[in-house]
């Protein structure tokens, strides 16, 4: 029964977004790399786009703890609901931490869209995990894509209203800590491409993030 709703959601939300196939290559080699050396049950999966993708200092940054980074570039919420039975659901993890909004918003959806399929990533959670936490990281503002901030903003104001009404749900704010003094994004926590960050802009998403992972 649990299979039937995952594919009736997905027929759903195909439609809605780029094909999720563009990904496929990449999804494989997770599975690949998972038969090879099996994740523990009740890890931290960290899932998103490519600012997931990039942490790569994950995995120092929260030394002991069981983290996961299944971070795939260019993704969004449709292509998280998507590939949710490959890398999310085998691993059975204690704690999710989803980065994803932002590329969603680039592509021209609206906030409602982008909501929609925000909530339909976390009733995936709840009727196919074993009660999880999950953290949302609040889309980033970013110089390249500062032309969009009423909608991240908006995007952002949703759902963390949705995460303070649901126990199981934490709203991480890096938005907000990104911006310099006079409310524009710090330029010198990202890269030449003016969205992906740099050391810098990671050790703001560590100090961020670590009271959810150590909690």
């Amino acid at each position: 029964m649990k299979a039937l709703l995952i594919v009736s959601l997905l027929s759903i939300y195909l439609s809605d977004g780029p094909d999720p196939a563009r990904f496929q290559d990449e999804i494989n080699e997770f599975k690949e790399l998972d038969k090879i050396d099996p994740p523990a049950q009740g890890s931290y999966v960290f899932i998103g786009s490519s600012s997931m993708k990039m942490w790569k200092s994950l995995e120092k940054d929260f030394d002991g703890y069981p983290v996961i980074n299944r971070g795939f570039g260019g993704s969004q919420f449709s292509d998280a609901i998507y590939y949710f039975n490959d890398i999310v659901k085998p691993y059975n993890p204690d704690k999710i931490i989803i980065y994803e909004g932002d590329n969603d918003i680039a592509s021209n959806k609206t906030t409602a869209e982008i909501f929609k399929d925000f909530k339909t990533f976390r009733k995936l959670i709840i009727k196919n995990l074993d009660n999880p936490d999950i953290a949302v990281i609040g889309p980033k503002p970013s110089p390249s894509r500062w032309h969009l901030k009423e909608q991240y903003e908006s995007l952002n104001a949703k759902i963390q209203k949705f995460c303070d009404s649901h126990a199981e749900m934490t709203y991480i704010d890096v938005y907000n800590h990104m911006l310099d003094p006079r409310g524009r994004p710090i330029p010198n926590i990202f890269l030449s491409d003016s969205l992906h960050m740099n050391e810098k802009g990671y050790e703001i998403w560590k100090e961020l993030v670590a009271p959810f992972v150590e909690k």
